[in-house]
């Protein structure tokens, strides 16, 4: 999942030689959740793999409910509100996910700038 989300890492404002780092976090945090990816962003940020600036950026990137398992969590959640609207959700909700993710993403970009 690195080599996906490298580029876009060093897009955010993290330089080249830990964008490597940083894009494992962001396919840790949509394949699994935000929780494990801050746990393994403490473990690089402990063992001085990443710079100070870049675990900030890093820790903007990875705030957020964008991940397969919060997909459920909503399905579940706003089903349950509206029953028969379930199909409808199901086609939007994969499109909200990538949204969040961009959401995030683009907050992150805004503090690479501004550090």
């Amino acid at each position: 999942m690195s080599f996906i989300f490298k580029p876009l890492a060093w897009t955010m404002g993290i330089p080249w030689s830990e964008a490597e780092f940083v894009g494992t976090l962001m396919g840790e945090k949509i394949v699994f959740t935000e929780l494990i990816a801050y746990g393994d962003l403490q473990s690089m940020i402990n063992n001085n793999q990443l710079s100070k600036r870049s675990a900030i950026i890093a820790s903007y990137a990875l705030c957020g409910f964008a991940n397969f398992g919060s997909i459920g969590i909503q399905l579940g959640g706003i089903g349950g509100i509206a029953p028969d609207r379930k199909k409808d959700l199901a086609k939007l909700i994969t499109k909200a996910m990538i949204g969040g993710a961009l959401a995030s993403w683009l907050t992150a970009s805004v503090a690479g700038i501004l550090i």
